[in-house]
């Protein structure tokens, strides 16, 4: 039985995911050098793709996976560059679900 009974994907309508998906990137972007800013980022984009699976519109896997190859490389001391198309094809598909405003 899971530890968990209530469903998130409540919480986490696709607005809220595509916001949150936008900062996060941004964020990567603008910290690419920061460790501790990847490492956070990796962690929480790996826990919402397990919490919410099959309901998301973004791969947020995909940005767990550019934070941590970059975090370990920054780790050995051998620093890769970001994969900024992985991000913008993150980008172009949270695009139309951004609010007016925000897009």
């Amino acid at each position: 039985m899971p530890c968990y009974k209530y469903n998130y994907n409540d919480l986490m309508n696709n607005e809220y995911q595509a916001i949150l998906a936008r900062d996060m990137i941004d964020m990567i972007r603008r910290y690419p050098d920061d460790a501790n800013v990847l490492e956070y980022l990796d962690s929480f984009s790996f826990s919402l793709a397990r919490m919410l699976e099959a309901s998301s519109i973004v791969s947020w896997d995909n940005i767990a996976g550019v934070c941590d190859q970059r975090y370990y490389s920054l780790n050995q001391g051998k620093p890769i560059p970001l994969n900024t198309m992985l991000l913008d094809e993150c980008e172009q598909r949270i695009k139309p679900y951004l609010p007016p405003q925000d897009a």
